[in-house]
């Protein structure tokens, strides 16, 4: 399994490295990829669980990837309050084929992987757009190595048996401590004008992405499965390698707008 990680890593990293470099079209493509696939991942979570996801409203979703890059990311909270009410419309007209249960699951899984998904295209359209990005990728990348080899090698107290049997506290912090070292390197390396911003806000980043990684575990165990997905060997499904990313992006771009304002 390890090494089947690794390898997936050593191909996969040179090739989001570069598809974020490039930006534009082609970043916001593979992200509206990823998202297509995450909202598939979480239909299959869902109905896999004694509850059905409602497909148009997932499929609609996705649609407001490319309308948000139109409008140049301007009216998203409208266009998102829109959709609610759109959805809130179709199930009453539904009402006789699905639950309240399967609209609030649907939309749990529209607000979960849009929202962190959306704010990954937000974080690559700001000034050193693609230094910004890779930050959050670093400190997700050092907490989840972290977390790992320090819950293997010395990891006792349980820190969610009931949602991840496998996770520790001990593991919660070593991951902390090695995604607050990873930006601690990339703030040193890394041509960014906010490098000190981006090292006082790791903690939370890594708290974030530490949370999201049990968010997406508690989706799991609810629809009684160990992986979502099987496209990335040795990683899972999209919802298995973005679950901390989806959590870590919009806390960096909300810690950068306000440390911004303040200063």
């Amino acid at each position: 399994m390890l090494s089947k990680r690794i390898i997936s890593a050593l191909i996969g990293i040179p090739f989001l490295i570069f598809i974020v470099f490039i930006g534009d079209v082609y970043f916001a493509l593979a992200v509206f990829l990823l998202t297509l696939l995450a909202l598939l991942e979480f239909r299959n979570i869902i109905n896999n669980s004694q509850c059905q996801a409602i497909a148009l409203l997932l499929w609609l979703s996705a649609l407001l990837i490319p309308l948000a890059i139109l409008l140049e990311y301007n009216y998203i909270l409208s266009i998102f309050i829109i959709y609610l009410i759109f959805s809130w419309s179709y199930y009453l007209v539904y009402f006789s084929r699905f639950t309240p249960l399967d609209l609030s699951l649907t939309l749990l899984g529209v607000i979960y992987i849009f929202t962190g998904f959306v704010h990954l295209l937000l974080l690559r359209n700001l000034p050193e757009g693609f230094w910004l990005v890779m930050y959050v990728f670093v400190v997700v990348w050092g907490t989840d190595t972290g977390a790992y080899f320090t819950g293997l090698t010395i990891g006792k107290h349980k820190l969610a048996p009931l949602i991840s049997p496998k996770k520790t506290w001990e593991g919660f912090v070593g991951g902390l401590i090695f995604g607050v070292f990873a930006a601690y390197i990339y703030s040193i390396y890394a041509p960014l004008t906010a490098g000190k911003s981006l090292l006082y806000i790791a903690p939370f980043v890594s708290l974030a992405g530490q949370l999201g990684d049990l968010f997406a575990s508690s989706l799991k165990r609810f629809g009684k499965i160990k992986d979502s997905g099987q496209l990335i060997p040795g990683h899972g499904g999209v919802l298995d390698r973005f679950d901390s990313t989806l959590w870590a992006a919009p806390i960096t771009y909300y810690f950068l707008i306000i440390i911004e304002r303040l200063m």
